[in-house]
């Protein structure tokens, strides 16, 4: 259990860090506005400014216009309410806080919990969060609200191989330090319920097929999650991050009924953002344990990535809309669902242009080029055609 003594002498270490007197330690008024870890985070949203009794509400809704080809041939061609979501937040007292956050799907046929957190704020540098909790695998995981993003798709190893959004019940702790006036280095660890069998289900690897469940863990044997973050200056960051455990069930009624296998994930994202200029990426690793029967026949690694680029434009395009902006944007990205061989992935440039009356609402134009490359490299070409509307409420 080499995951619990970890947990368990940095749960030691912290709770001392957290008794002694810190020389900067938050007022009750200061400790009264959250901690913002992500531009765009859970605790960076714009309802939560205009708090005006103990309990907030706010949300989001994004809707499309999709037209897709694939080989030539019209696939996809209709209006989608792609998400609703509901944001509460509620300030308890000075030091704690629950955040919650309600996705409704496709026009509501899919409804969950994507985030329902308890958090205790100790001091800056070490708070306690127990709930239902965005893992911080990757950025693009903590910040990804439509009216945030500039493109309407998700990038692909987000989607495919992370995956966005993964939520996932368990506790833990996240701070952040300031190793001179201009730096600061955050993080977030969280003993979690990890990751299940259905990756692996059927004739091939998808770790997007094994998403936890928010009702229990199928195995008993945490998982662990952390993101390390550092901002050498304002507006850098480069930040790396991983999940590992347990994904199979190896034990029943107490006896073994199989060798444990597990899933480990590592990634890295960066954001630099200059003046007109936004680049942000991602990168992740995949390495999956498969059971005796699988090994030679499903994959056992999986990698992608996505870079973008965006040049904002034209502010303040008229008197009405002082805020307004255009960006255009360019995004590059791939997942190879098999790093041994050639094949089983998915390629896609992306092309856009949106336009913001106000910061908290965009309308997006994208223009997608997919190649989709199955087991044997055969390629089969698509384009994508995508209008959406997202805003903050």
């Amino acid at each position: 259990m080499r995951w619990y003594r970890f947990f368990r002498g940095f749960t030691i270490l912290m709770i001392t860090l957290a008794l002694s007197t810190p020389s900067n330690a938050q007022t009750s008024d200061e400790s009264s506005t959250p901690q913002v870890l992500v531009p765009g985070g859970m605790y960076d949203k714009p309802f939560i400014t205009r708090l005006g009794g103990r309990t907030s509400l706010g949300g989001y809704a994004e809707f499309h216009l999709r037209t897709e080809r694939v080989n030539g041939v019209l696939e996809e061609a209709t209006f989608q309410l792609k998400r609703f979501n509901l944001f509460t937040y509620s300030v308890i007292n000075s030091r704690i806080r629950i955040s919650s956050e309600f996705e409704f799907e496709e026009g509501g046929e899919e409804i969950k919990i994507e985030l329902g957190v308890i958090d205790f704020e100790i001091r800056e540098e070490l708070n306690f969060r127990a709930g239902i909790i965005l893992s911080p695998l990757g950025r693009f995981n903590l910040s990804h609200d439509g009216p945030v993003n500039e493109l309407t798709d998700r990038p692909l190893v987000t989607t495919e191989l992370i995956p966005s959004t993964l939520s996932e019940p368990g506790m833990g702790f996240w701070g952040s330090f300031y190793p001179s006036a201009k730096s600061r280095i955050t993080y977030e660890l969280y003993a979690v319920n990890g990751f299940n069998d259905g990756l692996i289900n059927g004739a091939e690897t998808r770790t997007n097929q094994g998403k936890p469940s928010l009702a229990e863990d199928n195995n008993t044997v945490p998982a662990m999650v952390g993101r390390v973050a550092f901002s050498p200056l304002s507006g850098l960051e480069l930040a790396s991050s991983f999940h590992v455990g347990q994904y199979n069930v190896s034990t029943q009624e107490g006896g073994s009924i199989a060798d444990r296998e597990y899933l480990k994930i590592i990634a890295t994202d960066w954001e630099y953002r200059r003046n007109r200029f936004h680049f942000v990426g991602e990168y992740a690793y995949a390495s999956i344990g498969l059971p005796t029967g699988f090994q030679g026949f499903l994959a056992d690694s999986q990698q992608g990535y996505y870079v973008q680029t965006g040049y904002r434009f034209l502010t303040g395009l008229s008197s009405t809309f002082p805020q307004s902006s255009l960006t255009a944007i360019v995004r590059v990205g791939s997942v190879d669902f098999d790093t041994v061989t050639k094949g089983d992935s998915l390629r896609r440039v992306t092309l856009g242009l949106n336009f913001r009356p106000i910061e908290d609402t965009v309308f997006k134009l994208d223009y997608q080029i997919n190649t989709e490359y199955d087991p044997l490299n055969v390629s089969t070409p698509g384009r994508a055609f995508l209008f959406s509307v997202s805003t903050y409420f």
